[in-house]
């Protein structure tokens, strides 16, 4: 286990970084911003992205297995190298990950993690691509900053990506820490509570770093944005743009905020974050994303694997998806948690 012990990211200037997205989807167009930052900071700086797309891309429930990749240089059972022809091969459906997006725009080669072999599987391969390209030190990025949740907020619709990327940070070997970049811009935690949150680990002394985009990254990125499917990870460039107020998200069924702090990343301690967040104490050990579900489903908490296998039911049954749609399932979703006999958490 190691923290990341640096009070500026000026300080890995000359070290090589591993900068991944951690909560899947459009995180990886997160990480390309704080990736440009590092870079431009003389940081060695590689890409990396869990791979867990949202249903508009791919309409399979789960994590994609790293046995679906195409033309991908296996490292280890959980990580692969990617590049520019690469894609997922899903029961005969295929379709481009984000990560192989950023890809492109790069030019180079990238790093695809898969999740579902859980926390120990995400810790193995993050050691490993540690071992193997000569990592000195990882920032994991969220979209949003549901991975500082403490756990019990109602408002968390995605529990499990950030749970099990959180722990495999605060596991591995390498010295870690967490980016979170937009604050409530994925619309799950508010963008008030992200700050909020944020400001009890600065409490603790776990702030590394406050920082935000600048016009040369913004310059970098825009032509860009239409590549990735993501409505979170585009609202930095928004707000850079001057966005200003409230928008309807996930087809109306969340609200974000959009202001000048969408445009902002803060550098946090991995322990402290760990040591805070329930869920990811909660999912330890586990080695595979179905176990880790299992367990946030005893105490009653309904994850995005939940959601995505409830809608895949709907659209085979001849239902459409709509912003109300997604919010009766995850409704009846909780619901027939809560009659299962599932013990709720104990949250202070």
């Amino acid at each position: 286990m190691g923290r990341l012990l640096i009070d500026s990211l000026e300080e890995l200037r000359g070290k090589s970084v591993l900068v991944v997205g951690i909560g899947g989807g459009g995180d990886a167009l997160g990480a390309l911003l704080v990736l440009l930052r590092l870079r431009s900071l003389g940081v060695r700086a590689i890409l990396g992205c869990v791979v867990w797309e949202r249903f508009v891309l791919d309409p399979f429930p789960g994590p994609v297995p790293m046995e679906q990749f195409v033309n991908a240089e296996i490292l280890g059972r959980a990580v692969a190298m990617v590049d520019v022809s690469s894609y997922v091969d899903r029961y005969g459906y295929r379709f481009k990950p984000q990560i192989v997006r950023a890809s492109e725009i790069l030019g180079e080669k990238v790093l695809s993690f898969d999740l579902s072999k859980g926390e120990v599987g995400l810790t193995e391969a993050l050691d490993l691509v540690g071992e193997k390209l000569g990592i000195d030190a990882i920032i994991g990025v969220d979209v949003g900053g549901d991975v500082i949740a403490s756990g019990c907020e109602d408002e968390l619709w995605s529990p499990l990506a950030d749970s099990i990327s959180l722990g495999a940070l605060y596991k591995t070997k390498i010295p870690a820490a967490i980016a979170v970049l937009a604050p409530g811009a994925d619309g799950e935690l508010s963008q008030g509570k992200v700050l909020e949150r944020i400001s009890e680990i600065a409490k603790l002394g776990g702030l590394i770093g406050v920082y935000g985009v600048t016009r040369s990254e913004y310059k970098v990125l825009r032509k860009y944005l239409e590549m990735f499917v993501s409505e979170a990870s585009k609202i930095p460039f928004e707000a850079f743009e001057g966005g200003y107020g409230r928008k309807g998200i996930r087809m109306g069924s969340r609200l974000v905020e959009v202001n000048v702090v969408s445009a902002t990343f803060y550098i946090l301690d991995v322990e402290l974050v760990y040591r805070s967040n329930l869920l990811a104490n909660l999912i330890s050990g586990t080695r595979s994303v179905e176990e880790a579900r299992a367990r946030m489903n005893k105490h009653c908490i309904y994850t995005e694997l939940d959601l995505e296998e409830d809608l895949y039911k709907l659209r085979l049954e001849g239902g459409h998806v709509t912003g109300r749609s997604l919010l009766d399932v995850r409704g009846e979703g909780r619901r027939r948690l809560l009659l299962s006999g599932c013990t709720p958490l104990k949250c202070t």
